[in-house]
């Protein structure tokens, strides 16, 4: 049955209608055969229809601008993919919202105003003000209205943080399968609203084309299915909630001025949305704002390459205090591994190759917390044999070669350090320093800069039109999520849930009253 469903032959109304809760308990993963299928085989979608909204892509934002505004109009969503859902079946759908009743049943007083100052501290106040109002006035109700539809938190949420900088209050919560949690509460939801029949869904289904009138303005679609067929559909407003670009190199660098080292993030990222907005007239901005997240091993050094494991939590020092060095490709210290978690990604994103390696002895590796929490000792053994990133050697040259970096600046950094450490006094201003690094076998494991999505994305206005190079919206374009990047809502920093609660938000709030419908 799951096959079928794969090739597009089984509806999920038809699948819902058939097999009941029940018998979908036999599907390896239930919400993936429930968000897979295609509507285009169950029914035609006529091209002489002008609709409300067309939505370019059926995920985070998509999703519930499909379910709100199909209640006040007619909605064509557009998707690229066999599944409903997007990024979020591999997201860890981390929110923050202010305001809520999760936080009035624990007792959290907090307020939008209140989120908003927090945010622009985090953000060193290059958050965009009228996107980030905007997002933070609403984020409570969307909040509200997802318990209202089943999603359920962490029972210890919401929390100040649990990664990048933390909030003054506790308004960051996540469901206890992290975007799937989401996910789990919207799509009965979505699937309600196309059985009602306001909502039209094209399965598999790219956008290759907006179509414009002759004053510029958008005037929907030119879209060409899995058949390269290709069909033209006409809407009052367009807009693109379709993703990033982490899954095009080419073009992330190009907007974030970044290499993409890792391969981490949903295969349809591939920027189509970007590419659209530009087409027209858009612009795109934020990508001078871009910062690296810590802590990723790659599988090999074919970029982007598989993330072979991850210890970002080793390397914040409010969870471990570093016990190693962290040196550059040129064998140099070059930030104080104790400092706040904002400096040191920040002190990582400028170094080349977004490269950190970490070096230690046999005595450290004895006596430290571990590293590597979620691996065997067997396994780490033999990481040090066999992987391209981890080295192992009886001196530091030995170390140093195996890893392509200079053996004489890394011998140096490391009498320096000792020299620091019995001293009591760090030259890079460190307070943790626990024990030298002298005595052999020594280790070292480089981790390079990774992301999972970039800062750059389609400018917008406060109302969430994408707008021009001096700041004109398009006439009914708008857009919403990842494709508008990171730093509407974080500036030059990553602020706890500034990416899966905006685009839900913002796409509620564009299906339920911002797009303007006849």
């Amino acid at each position: 049955m799951a096959n079928i469903i794969q090739r597009g032959r089984l509806s999920k109304r038809t699948l819902l209608r058939g097999l009941g809760v029940a018998a979908l308990a036999a599907f390896e993963d239930p919400l993936q055969a429930l968000a897979a299928g295609t509507y285009a085989a169950e029914y035609p979608v006529d091209p002489a229809q002008t609709f409300d909204a067309i939505v370019v892509g059926a995920g985070t934002a998509g999703m519930p601008l499909a379910i709100h505004g199909a209640r006040r109009g007619k909605i064509l969503v557009i998707e690229k993919s066999g599944q409903i859902g997007g990024t979020l079946f591999i997201s860890g759908g981390l929110m923050s919202a202010a305001g809520t009743r999760l936080q009035a049943r624990k007792g959290i007083k907090d307020t939008a105003q209140l989120h908003y100052d927090d945010t622009m501290r985090l953000a060193h106040n290059k958050a965009n003000p009228p996107v980030l109002r905007r997002f933070v006035d609403s984020a409570g109700a969307a909040y509200d209205w997802l318990e209202d539809i089943g999603f359920t938190v962490r029972p210890d949420h919401p929390v100040t943080g649990t990664s990048h900088a933390d909030f003054q209050v506790a308004r960051y919560q996540q469901g206890p399968d992290g975007g799937r949690s989401i996910l789990r509460a919207m799509l009965p939801e979505f699937l309600k609203a196309e059985a009602a029949g306001n909502l039209r869904v094209l399965m598999r289904t790219g956008v290759v084309e907006l179509t414009k009138s002759a004053d510029g303005a958008v005037t929907g679609v030119i879209v060409e299915d899995e058949n390269q067929k290709r069909t033209q559909y006409r809407s009052r407003n367009v807009v693109l909630t379709s993703g990033g670009c982490l899954m095009n190199p080419a073009m992330f660098e190009r907007l974030n001025y970044k290499p993409l080292y890792a391969r981490r993030v949903y295969p349809y990222s591939m920027g189509q949305g970007i590419d659209l907005g530009l087409s027209v007239g858009g612009h795109v901005s934020g990508g001078d704002m871009y910062i690296t997240h810590r802590g990723v091993i790659m599988a090999d050094r074919n970029y982007p390459a598989p993330v072979f494991a991850s210890i970002a939590s080793s390397l914040d020092p409010r969870y471990r205090m570093p016990w190693e060095i962290e040196v550059n490709r040129l064998g140099e210290r070059f930030v104080a591994e104790d400092a706040d978690l904002d400096r040191l990604e920040r002190a990582q994103t400028v170094q080349p190759g977004m490269s950190s390696i970490l070096v230690w002895d046999q005595e450290i590796y004895d006596k430290a917390p571990p590293l590597f929490p979620a691996m065997a000792k067997e396994q780490q053994h033999l990481a040090f044999e066999t992987q391209a990133f981890y080295a192992k050697g009886g001196t530091l040259e030995e170390v140093a070669r195996k890893l392509g970096i200079p053996a004489a600046a890394l011998a140096r950094t490391v009498s320096e350090y000792n020299a620091g450490v019995a001293a009591k006094s760090d030259r890079l201003g460190r307070k943790h320093l626990p024990l030298p690094i002298a005595k052999p076998p020594f280790y070292a494991v480089e981790c390079l800069g990774s992301s999972l999505f970039g800062h750059a994305g389609l400018d917008i206005d406060g109302d969430l039109r994408v707008i021009t190079a001096d700041r004109k919206p398009i006439k009914n374009l708008y857009a919403a999520g990842e494709v508008t990047g990171g730093w509407h809502n974080s500036g030059d920093v990553v602020v706890n849930g500034c990416m899966v609660t905006p685009a839900i938000t913002f796409g509620r709030l564009l299906g339920a009253r911002l797009l303007p419908f006849a």
